[in-house]
């Protein structure tokens, strides 16, 4: 009963990040482009470890730090590392040399990637209706891609890259979240990561493009770093409470929302094609989590925002 409660909390958290991430990659298209990629990320992450460190104190998760055996820390180390640092630093590179909605359906192919690592090394199960759903997914990436923008590009790439290390990232957060907190987790990410942006800027002779930073710049790295906030927090609570590959696949439904929003704010009315990719995507993505499942995440999201509201 125990479990499935939480894998019930953890889909519903999945789904409420893909909204999040969404929305957050569509509004990143625009930041991205009044600073250096690699500045407007650094600020905007270090900004949100900020945020999570605080939050680290207040719950006193800190006293986590104090008692890591060896294993934890080498685990936080490559997430900080990696999810926090260098796939930042290729996403939001290739987020600024991609147009329409290319970025965000690249980086949803990251349940391809999580659901191998999940089922060679995390040991996940994966019946053939996971992946019928999975191809459904592809489909639906393969057919909104084929119209949005080319398949290959040098910033298509770069997402690319990004999401891979992501995937390692995500499946080594999953093992560490077995014994830390997932305050703990995000915030040693995004810290971590923090500092390895700072060396990437100034290796790469951009450490002065912070100087010329513009009100426009700050609206921009403002709105990210509430998103990223909400998005971390919301992500690393489905990852302890559910599998890799279930909240990988709710997290999918992020790339609809980013697409929609890409559309309508170009005033673009959608094709059958483009309307058949939304449905291969929603449909491949209820299909692996189970449509039981997402019905009861769907009750415990509604439970808790009446809830809330009765609050």
């Amino acid at each position: 009963m125990g479990n499935s409660i939480a894998n019930e909390k953890g889909v519903a958290l999945a789904c409420l990040a893909a909204i999040v991430s969404g929305i957050s990659v569509f509004a990143n298209s625009f930041g991205v482009l009044t600073i250096d990629a690699t500045a407007y990320t650094f600020l905007k992450n270090i900004l949100v470890a900020a945020i999570l460190s605080s939050i680290l104190l207040v719950r006193g998760n800190w006293r986590e730090l104090f008692s890591l055996d060896k294993r934890q820390a080498l685990m936080l180390a490559f997430i900080g590392v990696v999810g926090g640092g260098v796939a930042f630093a290729l996403f939001f590179s290739g987020l600024a040399a991609t147009t329409g909605a290319a970025g965000s359906f690249v980086y949803r192919l990251l349940f391809v990637f999580a659901a191998i690592i999940g089922v060679v090394w995390l040991k996940e199960s994966f019946s053939w209706k996971k992946a019928l759903g999975a191809f459904a997914m592809l489909g639906g990436n393969f057919l909104l891609l084929g119209n949005a923008a080319p398949l290959i590009s040098a910033g298509a790439l770069l997402v690319l890259g990004a999401t891979v290390l992501w995937a390692c990232e995500y499946a080594v957060s999953k093992k560490a979240l077995e014994g830390l907190s997932a305050t703990t987790v995000a915030a040693a990410r995004m810290g971590i990561g923090a500092i390895v942006l700072l060396a990437i800027l100034a290796a790469q002779g951009h450490i002065g493009a912070m100087a010329s930073i513009t009100p426009n710049s700050i609206f921009w790295i403002a709105v990210a770093t509430g998103f990223l906030t909400l998005f971390t927090t919301l992500w690393y609570s489905a990852l302890k409470q559910t599998s890799l590959i279930g909240a990988t696949a709710a997290f999918t439904l992020g790339g609809i929302v980013s697409a929609l929003l890409s559309f309508a704010f170009a005033g673009h009315a959608l094709t059958a094609l483009q309307a058949g990719g939304f449905l291969l995507l929603a449909s491949g993505a209820i299909f692996i989590i189970d449509f039981g499942e997402m019905a009861k995440a769907a009750l415990w999201a509604r439970q808790k925002a009446f809830a809330a509201l009765k609050f």
